[in-house]
C-alpha cells in the first residue's frame, strides 16, 4: 500500500480498479463523513480534487453527499469559486473559539456566521442549478423529547435512542427521523421507496438553513428552527442516522462512490459509533472506494493524531496553540491529496487497491 493512504474497494467495483485503474469518468458520488475537527485532514485531499477537477469529469451528474462537516465539504465544492469557499470554511470552522460560558444558542450563532461566511447567497442560488453537482445534504427532523431545546430532555432522547439503536438502528427514529435536502434536476436514486426518510428540495430559501442544521449536533448546538419548504419542525445533525457511510448511494450502474475518510472503520450512524460490531449495510458498499491515510500518515500530524472536538476543551485557555496545531494538520494533509492524484494518473492504484 501507499505510505500515507490506504484504498479499499467494494466487491462490485474492486476487480474493475484492479484492472483499469480509477477511471475518474465513473464517479457518481462523493461522500463526506461527519466528525468534527477530523475533516481538517481531508483538506489536501478537497483541494486536490478541486483543483484536478476529476469529479468534474463524471459521464453524468454527480451527487455530493455528507452529513455535518462532510456536507460543509461538499457543499464548498459545488461553490461557484470552490477553492476560494473551501479555504472559507477551514478558516472560519478553524477559528472558532469557545468557553464554558457559550451555551448552544451562542455556539449555534457562530456556527451560523460560519455557514454564512462559506456559502453566500449568490453561491446558493449557483449551487440549486449547478450544471454538473447534485448535493444531498442529511438532517435529522426531532420528534418528542428530540425536539426539545431543554438539555436535560434533549439528554433523555439520546440516552433513549442509543439504548434503542443497540436493538435496530431504526430504534433512533422515535426521537430523530432523518430528513435529506437534495438539488439536481431529478430526486437521486437513492431516495427511492426504500429509504428510510424524508427528502426535501433544496432551493436558494433554505439551503443555508439546511446547512447549518447539519451541523448542529443535539446538546451542544441548537437546533434550527421550521426550515422554508420542509415540514415544521426542529432540524438537527444529520450525523445522528447517516454519521459516515449508511446509504446506497450508488447502484450498480457501472459507477462508483469515491468516499474520503479519516479512518479504516466505517460507522453507520453516530450513536453505533460504541457499537465496534455495527457496520454498514453491505450493498451500502458494493461501490465504494475507500480511501484513508495510513499509519504513516498519521505519525506526521501533531501528537501523532487526528484532531477531535475534545481539542476544543483541550486548548480552551490557548486557543492560539490548537489553531495553530489544525493549521499544521491542514498543510500536512497536501501529501494525501498529491499522493491520491499520482496513484490515479500514474495507474498504481490498480496495485494498492485491497478488498473493503
Amino acid at each position: 500500500m501507499s505510505a500515507y493512504l490506504h484504498y479499499r474497494a467494494g466487491p462490485g467495483i474492486l476487480e474493475m480498479i484492479r484492472d483499469e485503474g480509477l477511471d475518474p469518468t465513473r464517479i457518481r458520488v462523493f461522500v463526506g463523513p461527519a466528525g468534527g475537527p477530523k475533516w481538517f485532514v481531508s483538506v489536501g485531499f478537497d483541494r486536490a480534487l478541486i483543483s484536478a477537477g476529476l469529479l468534474g469529469r463524471s459521464a453524468g451528474r454527480v451527487i455530493l453527499a455528507g452529513a455535518s462537516a462532510g456536507a460543509w465539504r461538499c457543499i464548498t465544492m459545488a461553490c461557484r469559486e470552490p477553492l476560494e469557499a473551501h479555504e472559507k470554511l477551514r478558516v472560519a470552522y478553524s477559528r472558532n473559539i469557545f468557553t464554558a460560558a457559550d451555551t448552544p444558542i451562542t455556539v449555534g450563532r457562530a456556527l451560523a456566521q460560519n455557514v454564512e461566511d462559506f456559502l453566500s447567497p449568490q453561491d446558493g442560488e449557483f449551487i440549486v442549478n449547478h450544471p454538473m453537482f447534485d448535493l444531498a445534504v442529511h438532517t435529522v427532523r426531532g420528534h418528542g423529547p428530540g425536539a426539545s431545546e431543554n438539555q436535560k430532555i434533549q439528554g433523555v432522547a439520546l440516552i433513549a435512542g442509543a439504548l434503542l439503536n443497540v436493538l435496530s438502528p431504526s430504534g433512533v427514529e422515535r426521537f430523530f427521523k432523518r430528513v435529506v435536502f437534495f438539488s439536481g434536476p431529478e430526486k437521486p436514486r437513492f431516495l427511492n421507496s426504500s429509504f428510510r426518510g424524508e427528502a426535501v428540495k433544496l432551493s436558494a430559501r433554505n439551503i443555508q438553513k439546511a446547512a447549518l442544521a447539519t451541523g448542529s449536533l443535539p446538546y451542544v448546538v441548537a437546533g434550527v428552527q421550521n426550515i422554508s419548504e420542509a415540514p415544521a419542525g426542529v432540524y438537527r445533525d444529520g450525523g445522528l442516522t447517516d454519521y459516515q457511510l449508511n446509504q446506497d448511494y450508488c447502484p450498480g450502474d457501472g459507477g462508483l462512490t469515491l468516499f474520503f475518510h479519516y479512518q479504516e472503520r466505517i460507522i453507520p450512524g453516530w450513536f453505533d459509533k460504541p457499537l465496534k460490531w455495527r457496520t454498514p449495510p453491505r450493498a451500502t458498499l458494493t461501490n465504494v472506494l475507500q480511501v484513508y491515510p495510513g499509519p504513516d500518515f498519521i505519525k506526521l500530524l501533531p501528537d501523532r493524531r487526528l484532531p477531535d472536538r475534545n481539542d476544543f476543551k483541550k486548548f480552551v485557555n490557548d486557543p492560539v496553540e490548537r489553531i495553530r496545531r489544525w493549521d499544521e494538520i491542514s498543510e500536512t494533509s497536501e501529501v494525501l491529496g498529491e499522493t491520491f492524484i499520482n496513484d490515479v494518473e500514474s495507474g498504481r492504484i490498480r496495485n494498492l487497491v485491497q478488498p473493503l
